[in-house]
């Protein structure tokens, strides 16, 4: 999949989530990809020019080995294709931690960087993983663009049946000169192909 589409998904796939809005005005989800157990959708909502994606499937895991796959910088690389560094800036705790992504972009689009502060809140069966940008945490690097607006959220679910749903749903800025036609048209494989990597590394 060496083609634009799949170089760029990474982009769209490390949104700094911050929780979606009750209030968003947005249309209704229309299923874009269902095939391997993985369900994209996605939808225009208030305010934003690039579609929002929500992906979903289940994954043969744990609870904690899921939450754990995400929260280690190695094991988040591993299923984060394009994604030339990922690393955690400050943990302040288990459950509240901040993290860089530099992202390979394809000619002539610059590199982009991501640094997102993530708050886990496990609530019973599940464990939610909210992110809010924070493109002021360290400065801007030569020649890579900051990601300067996104909102979304991860969602981890306990089926009790040896499952957990797993839910990525997310919208974003990319800044810079990024046409909007071209993130457009990677929003379902991109996310697509990352929770099948997901699936690969856990189950």
């Amino acid at each position: 999949m060496h083609t634009i589409q799949y170089t760029f998904y990474a982009l769209v796939f490390i949104l700094g989530f911050s929780l979606i809005s009750q209030t968003t005005t947005a249309q209704d989800w229309t299923v874009a990809k269902e095939k391997n157990g993985i369900k994209v959708e996605t939808r225009f909502i208030d305010g934003w020019t690039v579609k929002e994606y929500r992906a979903t499937t289940y994954i043969k895991t744990t609870l904690d080995e899921v939450v754990e796959a995400y929260r280690d910088p190695v094991k988040r690389k591993s299923f984060m294709a394009r994604s030339l560094e990922v690393s955690n800036l400050k943990e302040n705790s288990e459950t509240d931690i901040i993290t860089y992504n530099l992202i390979d972009a394809p000619w002539p689009v610059l590199d982009r960087d991501n640094i997102t502060h993530s708050i886990f809140i496990k609530e019973g069966n599940q464990v939610k993983v909210t992110m809010e940008s924070l493109p002021d945490f360290i400065p801007v690097k030569e020649d890579i663009v900051r990601i300067p607006r996104t909102k979304g959220h991860w969602l981890f679910v306990d089926q009790g049946n040896g499952l957990i749903k797993v839910v990525q749903q997310s919208v974003g800025d990319l800044g810079g000169s990024v046409p909007d036609w071209v993130i457009n048209s990677t929003i379902v494989e991109g996310p697509y192909d990352v929770l099948v990597d997901l699936k690969a590394i856990l189950e």
